[in-house]
């Protein structure tokens, strides 16, 4: 029997900011690949309904209503995940947003600590979470934090989120060296714009024009497209891959 190395059957994949957009696609897609999936989210109602497509595709999904910017609420949430699955072998850090657009100068400190919070910080206490359960047995298993263009460049009136996602740069990078001795990986997902319902519905008509011919390829992506390159990446195919930051972004940062 031929094995398909970009399959995840057996696997249990955990993924964050899944009730909606790029974590909702990142969900399914793991769901197709045979994976069992926990989606943690704030809001219950959007929660399961998307367990509900997860597991409509047959796999086993559970969703579990978690905040990860907050230490207890992550408890929770992998207390639930191991009391559904027994084991996590796969975590998608996919939290975050940019809500506001504003230079420096204007921007409160108090909205600045919690865009880091929810961008950076919530990797790292659900990464220690889960690394934590693993006690040394690494091999298979994986993170991939999604971070953003943003990662590897500026953006103006976006400085909290480019300092988020530099961040997260830097830990996923650190987690590779960490993790590697073990037979773990950490990787690096890097969209530009992707067509969400959210994102479409925030940005006006002259902005996505501009933003167009600033991209190779001429247009934003699909959640689905970022979803295969997470699935890859969480996949024995990519079992050599380790520490990358990787672009998905249609060329913009070529």
């Amino acid at each position: 029997m031929t094995v398909d190395p970009f399959g995840l059957d057996g696997k249990v994949a955990l993924v964050t900011g899944a009730s909606r957009g790029i974590g909702l696609a990142i969900a399914t897609e793991l769901a197709a690949a045979g994976a069992d999936v926990a989606l943690a989210a704030r809001d219950p109602e959007q929660l399961a309904a998307a367990a509900a497509l997860a597991a409509a595709i047959g796999a086993s999904a559970v969703p579990v209503a978690a905040d990860v910017t907050d230490e207890e609420s992550v408890g929770a949430l992998l207390t639930a995940t191991l009391e559904s699955f027994g084991r996590v072998d796969v975590l998608v850090n996919n939290a975050g947003g940019a809500p506001f657009k504003q230079p420096l100068e204007r921007i409160d400190p108090a909205g600045w600590r919690k865009a880091l919070e929810l961008n950076l910080a919530s990797a790292h206490l659900v990464s220690a979470g889960v690394i934590a359960t693993w006690h040394g047995e690494l091999s298979g298993r994986s993170i991939v934090n999604v971070g953003s263009t943003a990662s590897l460049r500026g953006r103006w009136g976006l400085s909290y989120y480019a300092a988020a996602k530099h961040g997260l740069a830097g830990l996923t990078k650190s987690l590779a060296l960490e993790l590697g001795p073990l037979g773990g990986r950490a990787n690096l997902v890097c969209p530009h714009l992707v067509a969400t319902d959210l994102t479409l519905a925030q940005q006006s008509g002259e902005f996505r024009d501009r933003s167009l011919a600033e991209i190779p390829m001429g247009r934003w992506a699909e959640p689905r497209e970022v979803a295969r390159v997470v699935r890859f990446l969480a996949s024995d195919a990519a079992s050599f891959v380790n520490g990358v930051a990787l672009p998905v972004d249609g060329g913009h940062c070529a």
